[in-house]
């Protein structure tokens, strides 16, 4: 069994359109990951008893980073200015979870915006920020899906 390398994975914006797009990643990161979630409808009736019944609904899902925030980013790198900006403006764009190691095939990707943006700078430690993403619409789990 191969099993994927963290150290491959990355969280990515893309700065540039669908069309042409240009992803930038989110540097110097400690994890990065997916959540999906499906709500519960509760279809609760006589015929259950004293049993509760439901059944799947509406699906969500969201990305998570954490990183040390950077002096400056390099071209290929997204900055912590331009996320403080991307979470004050509300902007909705295009963001992925892959691994760059090409033979690993893991891929999410999807339409979001910043839903909190955290920086603790610890005594003793750099300037570190923690980054959700909650998704609007579907996610993607491989190119063309």
């Amino acid at each position: 069994m191969a099993e994927i390398k963290s150290k491959d994975v990355f969280l990515s914006f893309n700065t540039g359109t669908p069309e042409i797009p240009v992803w930038k990643i989110v540097a110097c990161s400690t994890s990065d990951g997916f959540t999906g979630t499906t709500d519960a409808v509760a279809i609760n009736n006589k015929c259950q008893g004293d049993w509760a019944a439901a059944l799947p609904g509406d699906k969500s899902w969201s990305f998570s980073n954490a990183s040390y925030a950077q002096k400056e980013a390099a071209a290929n790198q997204i900055s912590q200015d331009e996320l403080f900006d991307l979470w004050t403006e509300g902007t909705v764009g295009e963001w992925k979870i892959e691994s760059v190691d090409p033979t690993d095939d893991y891929l999410r990707q999807g339409d979001g915006w910043i839903s909190n943006l955290g920086e603790t700078a610890a005594t003793g430690d750099y300037l570190q920020f923690d980054l959700s993403i909650n998704g609007t619409g579907p996610v993607k789990r491989t190119l063309g899906t």
